[in-house]
């Protein structure tokens, strides 16, 4: 079971996670490299240990966690992105 149809949401699609990421992430964050913009790239991020804003392991709870709540700078998205936004934003990060 995927964590879109665990939150009880559609299928996570990765291309309209990448809607969301260019509407309301791109801004801050690069999405084809590791360098950073205003906040870290995120190339790879399913690849790494951990996050760079709080030293979690990176994990779809923990992802999904600063993109409700925010850290360091980075606004949370709780109010402004939909359950199903978030699901597929998280389906479209793995894939980078």
């Amino acid at each position: 079971m995927g964590i879109g149809l665990a939150l009880g949401q559609s299928k996570p699609d990765p291309s309209k996670g990448n809607e969301v990421f260019d509407e309301q992430c791109s801004g801050c964050h690069y999405a084809d490299r590791e360098e950073r913009k205003v906040g870290p790239g995120l190339k790879w991020l399913f690849v790494k240990g951990k996050l760079d804003s709080n030293g979690k392991a990176v994990a779809d709870a923990s992802v999904l966690e600063i993109l409700s709540k925010g850290s360091k700078g980075m606004p949370g998205f709780e109010k402004a992105l939909s359950e199903q936004d978030k699901v597929d934003l998280l389906a479209y990060l793995k894939t980078l």
